[in-house]
């Protein structure tokens, strides 16, 4: 079987539309990992579910990656000479990408090789952990942050957005 990423994104004339295209991407992924989880612990360890969890770890190896570049280099760039609540929300959200990075790489090594999984607690343990504080980051993206930078950045901004999330994945 081969495995490959295919990006959330297909649309890069909006920067901020990418962030929700991944955003919603990220969530429902979250969701078919926890349900991964259960099946594991139900069937045990088989061809197929091995194969959903390396799936699963190429897919968030490229995501997280790909999604906090964007916010980092092409969104939160934006709002450098902003006031001092837009940067305090780069810092939240910032932190929260290091924290959400620290789960991971707990997580990935176990969704990367399934067959050495034995401790199956463990397992539940890491993702249910990586996937809240996703679930509790993307949420708050959605809920605070977008809908204020959505009215606070420009059409060129947000164009100048998918420009540069366009160039971090080398597209035209």
């Amino acid at each position: 079987m081969k495995f490959k990423f295919n990006d959330p994104a297909t649309d890069f004339s909006n920067g901020l539309t990418v962030i929700k295209d991944y955003h919603q991407s990220l969530l429902q992924r979250g969701d078919k990992l926890l349900l991964l989880i259960d099946e594991i612990k139900q069937e045990g360890m088989n061809e197929t579910l091995a194969n959903r969890c390396i799936d699963l770890h190429c897919f968030y190896f490229h995501a997280n990656r790909l999604h906090h570049l964007d916010e980092e280099q092409a969104i939160f760039s934006l709002l450098v000479n902003q006031s001092e609540l837009y940067k305090g929300m780069v810092d939240l959200l910032t932190q929260d990408h290091e924290e959400i990075e620290c789960d991971w790489q707990l997580l990935a090594p176990i969704l990367a090789n399934p067959e050495y999984i034995k401790d199956i607690e463990q397992l539940e343990k890491f993702a249910i952990q990586f996937e809240q504080r996703q679930r509790k980051h993307l949420q708050r993206e959605e809920e605070d942050f977008l809908p204020k930078i959505e009215l606070l950045l420009s059409s060129i901004e947000k164009q100048q957005a998918g420009k540069k999330m366009a160039e971090l994945r080398r597209l035209k």
